[in-house]
Formats: structure tokens, sequence, C-alpha cells
């Protein structure tokens, strides 16, 4: 490194103690980014400069593109745990949120700097997310400082990019941990709904390419912060008792923006290489937490109201059953199957509290005269076929019981209907996992169809002849004997002429002690 290299270095700049201009403060902090390899040794009192000069202060913030090459520095010089220990204190973690909100009002009152006011806004957020990243620890801190409450402020700017909002989503993700923080989210901050907003945003881009993520990257992330909230929102005592770990119908509405652009993104975004795409995994998730039955504003949610008389009541299930149906027959390896389990499951919901929405489904799984009955279920064509082959799968585990959940709600928990659409051998595996007793109508059929069968050897798989069983039974002691002795002697002719070598089983009995002499009077 040169004498001039040195000293056009920021850190080297500061030590001088001259006054700064920030053409000469830019260029010394693009020099120092060039030499942090250098200077390994120093990166701690690296870190605390910068944050005394750029974060807890405005001592150096000459220029909105000075501030952003100072946060991009911090940010690689606290990229090792050990390194970013102070970054981890209450002070930077408030420090970074306020200058990031700092930066995004720059933006907005600016037009000249507000790229670069925007770019360092994000440099401050990719610094707190990181630093929650390498030190868990520091993310009750988040909470302690109001940190969900800033990220709030960012995401609702128009002028926020799709690199801004990835961050707050990510921030956001990383910070919600406990029902404490969800619940102030919620309550206090409305958050879902400005989570939505931003999300419907973003699915309006469709394609559009971003300045650093595509549309459908923010939307995830987006998407994985909203699923904390559902997650961790307290469910309290008014937890209904219910199977599932649903919203309780009093906090659901509470996430209606959240489940409408769930279901909105469901029926947007198209299979992507014959898989679910990133946000609608997501959102489906996220649908999984919605009860469909109350409150009112939740159910007009799942099945909106169509004066009209048309089909727009049922656009949401139709194209969740679309998806489904497409992922079950095309589900060849374990990612396809995998997708398949959510998507069942909230139909699951559906079709059990909707009769409606039951009828429907169940004629486009069962299509009325389509199906020849003298096929096995698991060979016919169509989506039923494909139902069950995926039911039966040995070891198929939870893609196995969502089937058999979803085939047994559409044909509404009628047990003896559900043996006879997907057949009683098909149905046994799943009924016993799910302790489900089998009718005793049902196994008195099984009894008498297996009575009426013959017997099979389980080694050849032929069928058994019980005709000589038979004619043993109707021999008399005397007729039983004399063939005793023909089969006897017959076996010693065979192994005298040595045309094949066999063992008399009946010497081979004797000798062996099983035939024992009876005396006829004591017998």
């Amino acid at each position: 490194m040169s004498a001039n290299d040195m000293a056009a270095d920021y850190f080297a700049l500061v030590d001088s103690g001259n006054q700064l201009d920030p053409q000469t403060m830019e260029a010394g902090l693009l020099a120092a980014t060039a030499n942090t390899g250098a200077h390994a040794s120093r990166r701690h009192g690296y870190i605390s400069t910068l944050l005394a000069r750029f974060v807890h202060s405005d001592q150096d913030r000459c220029s909105a593109k000075a501030t952003c090459l100072a946060l991009a520095l911090l940010k690689t010089l606290g990229r090792q745990a050990d390194d970013s220990s102070e970054l981890g204190s209450e002070r930077a973690i408030s420090g970074l949120l306020n200058l990031a909100l700092a930066m995004k009002s720059q933006a907005e009152r600016d037009s000249e700097q507000a790229d670069s006011a925007i770019d360092a806004c994000n440099e401050a957020l990719t610094c707190v997310a990181n630093t929650m990243l390498l030190l868990p620890k520091s993310r009750p801190l988040f909470a302690d400082v109001g940190g969900a409450a800033t990220i709030d402020k960012i995401l609702r700017s128009s002028l926020a990019k799709s690199t801004t909002a990835f961050l707050c989503g990510r921030c956001l993700l990383l910070s919600i941990e406990s029902p404490a923080v969800a619940a102030y989210c919620v309550d206090s901050l409305d958050l879902p709904k400005t989570l939505a907003r931003a999300i419907r945003v973003f699915l309006d881009r469709g394609s559009e390419a971003g300045d650093r993520f595509s549309p459908q990257q923010v939307m995830n992330e987006l998407f994985k912060a909203a699923m904390s909230l559902c997650v961790y929102y307290p469910r309290g005592t008014l937890q209904e008792s219910t199977s599932d770990d649903s919203l309780p119908s009093e906090h659901a509405a509470k996430f209606l923006d959240i489940l409408s652009v769930s279901l909105d993104t469901l029926c947007t975004l198209p299979l992507s290489d014959g898989h679910l795409a990133d946000p609608a995994r997501q959102a489906i998730g996220i649908a999984l937490n919605f009860p469909t039955l109350s409150p009112d504003s939740v159910l007009r949610c799942w099945l909106p109201l169509d004066e009209s008389g048309g089909l727009a009541r049922y656009r949401y299930v139709d194209r969740m059953f679309e998806l489904f149906a497409a992922l079950v027959e095309s589900a060849t390896d374990d990612s396809h199957k995998a997708e398949v389990v959510p998507l069942a499951l909230v139909l699951v919901r559906l079709v059990t509290e909707h009769a409606d929405v039951r009828r429907r489904i169940f004629y486009c799984v069962y299509p009325r005269d389509s199906d020849d009955y003298s096929i096995l279920p698991e060979d016919r064509e169509g989506l039923s076929g494909a139902l069950v082959r995926l039911m039966r799968i040995p070891q198929g585990g939870m893609v196995s019981g969502a089937i058999g959940d979803f085939l047994l709600a559409l044909l509404g928990q009628d047990v003896s209907k559900f043996i006879l659409a997907v057949g009683y051998g098909n149905a046994a595996g799943y009924m016993l996992a799910r302790g489900i007793a089998i009718p005793e109508s049902v196994l008195k059929q099984v009894r008498e169809a297996v009575d009426s069968e013959p017997m099979v050897d389980p080694v050849t798989g032929r069928y058994l002849n019980n005709d000589a069983d038979k004619e043993l039974a109707n021999m008399t002691d005397e007729e039983k004997e004399r063939e005793a002795e023909r089969l006897f002697v017959l076996f010693e002719r065979l192994n005298k002429t040595g045309f094949i070598k066999v063992e008399n089983p009946v010497r081979a009995a004797m000798e062996s002690g099983r035939f024992q002499e009876i005396d006829e009077e004591s017998s």
C-alpha cells in the first residue's frame, strides 16, 4: 500500500484531525473499504469510529453518499460475530434504526440525494439484520428500542424500493419471536395491514425487475414476517376447542388484510416448473392459520358475496383446488408431495365447514358417470385414482395422512363411503394411523367375502385345492392305513431304483420317534 493510499484512507484522515470536505471524505471511505483486509487487527476500533461519527452523531454525515459509504463499510466490518459485538448493543441498534428512518425521510425531502439516501437507509437496515442474525441475543433489544414501529414507518413510504421492503421483512422476521412482541405489532401498530399493503404493491408489479430483489423475493420475505405474527400472536384463553391451531375467531379479523392478500397471491401467481411459487407457499401456510366460518368478515374473505349469481363466490376455492389437483397429478417426487399437504389441509377445513364447497369439490374428484367401478380405485384414471395412489404409499407420512383426511372430509366423514371409494386395503392403513374404527358392517362384509373365496397358498400364490382334505375326512381308519402302506412302498421303490432320491417321510417319522407303537388293548 502506498503512502498516498494510506493518506486517503478515511481512518487515517480521522486520525489527522483535519476538517474533511464531502469529496475528501467520500474518497477516504472508498479507500478504507478497499483496505479493510489489511486492517483486520483494528476492526473493533474502526467499528467504534464509524458508530461514533455517523450513527451516534451526525459529525461526518456531510452527504447522503458519504453516509451510505460509511454504513456499507460498517456492514463489511461487522460480518463476523466477534467483530459485531458493539453493533449488538442497544445503543447501536437504536442508532442504526433511527438513521435508517432519517435517511428515508431525507429521500422524501431531497430529490437530488434521494437515491443515495435510500441506499443509506438500506445499508443501515442491513447492519441491523446482520447483527440480529449473528447475535441472537440482540433480537429482544430490537423490540425494546421500538424497532417494529420504525420498520412500520419505513414500509409505509411510497419511495421504499424492493431492497428496502425486503430488509424490513427480514428485520421483522428475526425480531418477532415471542407472543408479547407479536401482540404489540398487531394491537398497537396494526402491522398486518402495513405488511399486506406492501405485499400487494409487489404482487401488482408481477415479474418486473427490482433494484436488487425481484417482487416475488420481496413478497416471500414479507409473508414470512406475516407468518411470524400469525404464529406468535397469543391465542390465550380464547382458543377454541378445535383439533387445529387456527386463530380464534375473536382474533382472526385483526389479520383480515393478510388473509386477503394471501388468497389473491394464490390466484395470481402461476405454478413455476410445476411447483408453487415461493410467495404462494407462504400464502397457503398463512391461510392455514384462519378459520373459515366466523367472524363474518373472514367468511366473506374466503367466500365473497356474489350478488350476480356468478362464480366469484368460489374463485379462491376453485383456485386452491386447481393448484391441489395439478400438484397431485404431477407428484412424482418428494418436493411436489410436500406442497400438496398444506393445500389439502386448507381444503379439508373448507369442505368440512361448508356443504356447498364440499358438493362442488366432490363432483370435481368424482365426476358423474365417469368412473369404471370394475377397476380398482388405485388403478383408475383421473384425480380420484391419483389421490388413492398417494394415500397408499408405504411410509407416506404427512402426505398420505393429508390425502386421507381430504377424501374422508369430502365423503362427509362417512367411513363406510370412504372405504367404498378408496378400497378396504387402501383405507385400512390410514384408518389405523388415525385411530378410526372400521364399522362392524364393513368387517362383516369382508369376512363373508374372505370365506367365500378359495384359500391361497402363501408360497405359490395359487388357490389351494380343498378337495383332497374333503376326501381324507371321509376315509375310514382302515382306508387311511392302506393308503399309508401304499405310499411307503412307493417311496421305497423310488429309492431302490435310483430313479429319484427321496426321503421316505413315513420312515423318517418313525426313525425320529414321532411314531409310537400303541397297544390295541390299551387303546
